[in-house]
């Protein structure tokens, strides 16, 4: 296979191959030596700006530009600095660029220059200034070290949340190189200082010194690099020795002479098991083991470490070099015979009707499933499309000999495989390996596509991968609909919302609040009014509109919405923005938020409500007002106005309210009667209705001034006599009851005067009544007030058989004789039913 001679054996069964990735897409022309360079892990982009320290004054002038490009070498963005000096540039796990500047602030770009923030390190170091800086990643986060000029070293673990740490003082004297080692949540810095190694951490108010073991000690380590992981670390003395071993220094897996004493241009670790060094124009990779080769490069390149290699760019090629996995080399190596081998073996003869396919088939029978596993694996770890086809073609060729087998493991990486090499395409540049997208997540993909405005293939890779919505397609259209609005056209605000609602339509998970609010910090206002007519949220709709400034079409929204509370808030959000007046006018466009508004008042802001009644002339609302207020004074001055008032208010009133005037005009007449009656009796009137005025003064005596009011308020002459009846019997007053019953023929009988007496106890009295009544009702009230024998007598009177039987049911125990006597009167035939 003609691949394989890209390998190179190091050890025993161990393997490292260099590809290449893309031939550079910027033209060529660019001497990475000149440039000071950065480029985001994980595949992410390059970034490149002139070297200051490289050039005199007089061979540049003016501020210099940062370019951003694809892993591809496609041009993405650039952008003039136009900040202080700047000494160091990297990328942050969000793929932001950082820029350090010497004077110690740092700023943050998006991958098309945009600007996002700024933040320093401190006074110290502002006035000391940077020598050196470091981004690295801490714990979940990004975060930056700096070296001042004055020998300390100053650390921000995150760099969202800045928060700058001082470590302990270095000694006096030079560093010779230094750098960031993490050890779990703890970040420690790592500083060469002439032939001793510093470790420096918060814990300890001084640098410890550690004392990695050398086969000739003497030399200075003169650059240092730590592995991705942070376990491993690798030094350089300046003798050309090569320790490499743990990150706390106290285990050592080899020493290498790399045979010169020319400083690398470069140290990094490839993956966990190598560790590389490259000059101008070489590269030479040392393994854990002490085991090295050597590659010659075109161009001056720049390493970017990976987690599972290094990649290796130069002016015209991009290149990765990596370990080759080890299923990768059972598989694909020369003369082997691992159960991949050999089922790939058979895939080839089965294809070239080859008998050697039934002698490999023969020789896996037993590991045919182990066999499918990996072809599989060994596809999964292929850059090129040609082989992974062969091994995926070779696998589920074996597959068909495993009916039972579950397909999931096939499925998931011919899905995978084909994303992989999507983004993989030099249009796109982002050369992600197997390994490196299981460490990022799919999601993490999605989001990186997002960000280099790659919303065609991030859509088309949701669709294929079938992401749930949330995270795939609402998601993608979502981030596509903020761009464009930020995007400048020819087509209006209307036209650009349509042409966005029509791609989005009403997909779940999308909110056109999110868009128009970016569309409004973009300054595109209506563009943001014309986005929220398609809002189906009422809340969210409205309360964007009145951020806004849109209050009609806030409000309308509101009462389409039928939320009451919804339309409360509208209006209550702009009695507070607007006027009296304009408030008024603008509400009186909508009846129903005018209703709502009017009755929140009546609980509350009567001057309010008042003011809207007179803007509106409503009289009759005006006069109920006054009928409020009138009944929640004490003052009787005071009520008296506030009932004439609205006694005006009614007489102007378009509604037919001659009915209601003249209770208003009755009202005011009694009302002033009560204050005459109380100032002339010292007794309380106040607040009772006519009746109960009326009784009050029977009760007290006072029979003129009752009679007064009768003949006042015309009361019927039936309702006086049960008045003049209740009000005696409640006070007590049997003799001007009884001479009220003898003076003239009562209009309401006698019945009242027995229940009279009967309700407030005196049954005597009561008795004195009952032989008056009607005789229909003459035998009820006899029984009422306990005379049975006189009943019995009414009954025989008028020749009633219900009447002695009502008595008899009235009858106890002792009543034996009373009853045997109705008995006998009942079984006379004269008695009628």
């Amino acid at each position: 296979m003609a691949f394989i001679s890209d390998w190179t054996q190091l050890g025993n069964d161990v393997f490292y191959r260099k590809h290449e990735l893309y031939a550079m897409d910027w033209g060529g022309g660019i001497n990475l030596g000149d440039f000071m360079v950065a480029a985001a892990p994980y595949g992410g982009p390059l970034a490149l700006t002139r070297d200051e320290t490289k050039f005199s004054k007089t061979q540049h002038t003016g501020k210099p530009l940062i370019f951003i490009f694809s892993s591809s070498g496609r041009k993405i963005s650039s952008f003039k600095w136009t900040n202080g000096f700047l000494l160091h540039i990297g990328w942050s796990r969000g793929e932001d660029l950082v820029c350090v500047q010497e004077d110690g602030a740092i700023s943050l770009y998006d991958m098309f220059g945009g600007y996002k923030h700024t933040f320093n390190m401190g006074q110290e170091v502002k006035d000391t200034h940077i020598q050196s800086a470091r981004v690295f990643t801490s714990y979940r986060e990004t975060g930056v070290a700096i070296l001042s000029k004055s020998n300390r070293v100053f650390l921000v673990n995150n760099i969202h949340e800045p928060k700058t740490r001082k470590y302990p003082d270095i000694p006096g004297g030079g560093v010779n190189c230094w750098c960031v080692v993490r050890e779990e949540r703890h970040t420690n810095v790592l500083v060469s200082q002439g032939n001793d190694l510093l470790l420096l951490n918060l814990v300890d108010q001084r640098p410890q010194a550690l004392y990695p073991e050398w086969n000739e000690p003497g030399g200075s380590v003169v650059e240092m690099a730590v592995s991705t992981n942070s376990r491993h670390i690798a030094l350089l003395s300046d003798t050309g020795k090569l320790w490499v071993g743990s990150s706390d220094i106290r285990i050592k897996y080899c020493e290498y002479d790399a045979k010169s004493q020319v400083k690398p241009k470069q140290l990094a670790w490839c993956g966990t098991h190598a560790v590389v060094l490259v000059w101008d124009v070489t590269l030479e990779v040392v393994t854990v083991n002490g085991d090295a080769t050597s590659y010659y490069l075109d161009s001056p390149s720049h390493l970017v470490q990976e987690p599972d290699g290094v990649r290796v760019i130069g002016s015209t090629t991009h290149d990765a070099l990596q370990k080759v996995p080890l299923v990768v080399a059972e598989t694909l190596g020369i003369g082997s015979m691992a159960p991949g081998a050999l089922l790939l073996e058979a895939s080839k003869g089965f294809q070239e009707r080859s008998t050697r396919a039934n002698d490999c088939l023969g020789m896996i029978k037993e590991n045919m499933e182990e066999a499918v596993s990996q072809c599989l694996q060994a596809a999964q770890h292929e850059y090129r499309p040609q082989t992974q086809k062969m091994l995926l073609r070779a696998a589920l060729f074996g597959k068909s000999f495993i009916p039972e087998m579950n397909p999931e493991n096939c499925k998931k990486t011919v899905f995978t495989l084909r994303v992989l090499n999507a983004v993989r395409d030099f249009r796109v540049g982002l050369p992600l390996t197997w390994s490196q997208l299981e460490q990022l997540g799919m999601s993490v993909l999605m989001d990186r596509l997002v960000m280099r405005r790659l919303f065609p293939l991030a859509y088309e890779i949701a669709k294929f991968l079938k992401l749930p919505d949330t995270q795939g397609t609402s998601r993608i259209l979502a981030h596509w609909a903020c761009y464009k609005v930020l995007q400048p056209s020819q087509k209006s605000d209307e036209q650009i919302a349509k042409e966005i609602n029509n791609k989005l339509g009403y997909t779940p998970g999308i909110s056109y609040t999110d868009i128009a609010n970016r569309a409004d910090q973009a300054g595109r206002k209506q563009l943001a009014i014309k986005l929220m007519e398609y809002e189906v949220r009422a809340r969210e709709q409205v309360i964007v509109l009145l951020r806004l400034g849109e209050d009609q079409p806030a409000l309308r929204r509101a009462i389409q919405s039928g939320d009451t509370d919804l339309i409360h808030t509208v209006l209550y959000r702009l009695r507070h923005k607007l006027s009296s007046a304009e408030f008024q006018m603008l509400v009186r466009n909508f009846p129903a938020a005018q209703a709502l508004y009017l009755r929140s008042c009546r609980d509350g802001d009567v001057e309010e409500l008042r003011d809207m009644l007179v803007q509106e002339d409503d009289f009759l609302a005006q006069a109920l007002l006054r009928f409020k207020e009138a009944y929640t004074t004490s003052r009787s001055d005071t009520r008296v106005a506030s009932l004439q008032s609205a006694l005006g208010l009614l007489r102007r009133a378009r509604n037919d309210t001659q009915q209601l005037q003249q209770l208003t005009e009755e009202q005011i007449k009694l009302y002033r009667c009560q204050v005459r009656l109380e100032e002339s009796q010292q007794k309380s009137y106040m607040n009772l209705s006519l009746h109960d005025t009326v009784h009050q003064l029977l009760m007290n005596g006072q029979l003129k001034e009752a009679d007064k009011l009768r003949a006042d308020f015309k009361i019927p002459e039936r309702r006086y006599w049960w008045l003049k009846v209740l009000a005696h019997a409640e006070a007590g007053h049997w003799d001007e009851l009884a001479n009220f019953s003898k003076n003239k023929k009562s209009p309401i009988g006698f019945e009242p005067f027995v229940d009279a007496c009967l309700k407030y106890g005196n049954k005597a009295e009561a008795q004195k009544y009952a032989h008056k009544v009607k005789d229909e009702n003459k035998i009820t009230c006899l029984i009422k007030c306990g005379l049975l024998e006189d009943a019995v007598k009414a009954a025989q009177e008028q020749r009633s058989a219900p009447g002695l039987t009502e008595v008899l049911a009235a009858c106890g125990p002792q009543h034996q004789a009373l009853q045997s006597r109705i008995q006998t009167l009942l079984s006379d035939p004269a008695f009628k039913m």
